[in-house]
Formats: C-alpha cells, sequence, structure tokens
C-alpha cells in the first residue's frame, strides 16, 4: 500500500494559495513553500480578479501535504494565507453551473420580458394624474402640524380637549 492511498481524494500536488500580498515575488514563494520540499512551478495571478492568488505545484504529493497543513493560516507578510488543494474538477462544476443558470436566467427573461411590467391600476392612475393630492403642510404657521398628528395618535377623551386649545384648533 503505497503513501497516495491513504490521503483523501482531494489531496494532490498542486495547492491554490489566497490572501497573498500584492507585492510578494515568486521568489518570496519559492522561500516559504521550498521549505517543505522540491517545488516544480509557482504561478502567481497578475490579473485585476487573480491578484493575490497563486498556484503552487510541487514534485511529491506528501510534500504539498505537509506544506498545506502548515501554511494555512500563516502570516505571511502580515497576511494570514489561505492554502487549498487545487480541485480542477470543482471549477469545471462551478463554470458549468455558471453557464446553465445564465441560460435559465435568459430563458426566463425570453418568457416574462426583461423587466415584470407595471400592474394595470398604477399606469392608470400615473397616467391620468387626476388622482394625484396636492401634498399635506408639514408646518402651520411657523409650527409643526400636531393637531393632525395628535388625532391620530391620542386617546379619545385627549382629542376632545383639542378644540379648546387655541394653538390646535
Amino acid at each position: 500500500m503505497s503513501r497516495a492511498n491513504k490521503l483523501g481524494p482531494e489531496v494532490n500536488r498542486a495547492l491554490f494559495v489566497k490572501n497573498l500580498s500584492y507585492n510578494v515575488t515568486p521568489e518570496e514563494l519559492f522561500d516559504l513553500f521550498g521549505r517543505y520540499g522540491p517545488i516544480r512551478q509557482v504561478r502567481q495571478g497578475i490579473a485585476s480578479n487573480t491578484k493575490g492568488t497563486a498556484f503552487v505545484v510541487y514534485e511529491d504529493v506528501m510534500d504539498a501535504k505537509q506544506a498545506c497543513d502548515k501554511l494555512n493560516g500563516f502570516n505571511f507578510q502580515n497576511r494570514y494565507l489561505v492554502v487549498l488543494y487545487h480541485q480542477p474538477d470543482k471549477m469545471l462544476k462551478t463554470k458549468d453551473d455558471l453557464e446553465a443558470r445564465k441560460e435559465h436566467l435568459e430563458r426566463i427573461k425570453k418568457q416574462h420580458g426583461p423587466s415584470f411590467p407595471q400592474s394595470p391600476s398604477r399606469k392608470t392612475k400615473a397616467a391620468s394624474g387626476a388622482d394625484k393630492k396636492p401634498p399635506k403642510p408639514m408646518l402651520k404657521k411657523g409650527r409643526p402640524d400636531i393637531a393632525i398628528h395628535a388625532r391620530k395618535t391620542l386617546p379619545h377623551f385627549v382629542r376632545k380637549l383639542l378644540p379648546t386649545v387655541p394653538e390646535c384648533a
């Protein structure tokens, strides 16, 4: 029984590293990851959506496992690294899933139109303009209109007193 058979199915020689500083150099990555075994390749993201990431490929799967175990969460250049095993099958599934979701969205758009139409009652009211009421004044003689608010919120026995108070009448 070989050593590779004891490892999980996700373990492989290629590691995916996230949360790298934008100004890290490949040489610094070689130094850091080279402590755990010989490295075949380091590929650093340079596009705007891949900056701060890298792929590190080891010669041996056990070296990759040891590096992943030791360096995941390691503080490197004041950033905590996220080190994962590269899983190309998952990446293909997410791309396929994204394509399927886009196709589904397009079918829904064709079926229902680009945006949902307004209800007919809203269109007629907005088009006629006759139902619009002028806004209620917020101030009455320089004071807030407390009488309207008080009539709605105060108990009925207090509301009876409001017409007798000259400021509220």
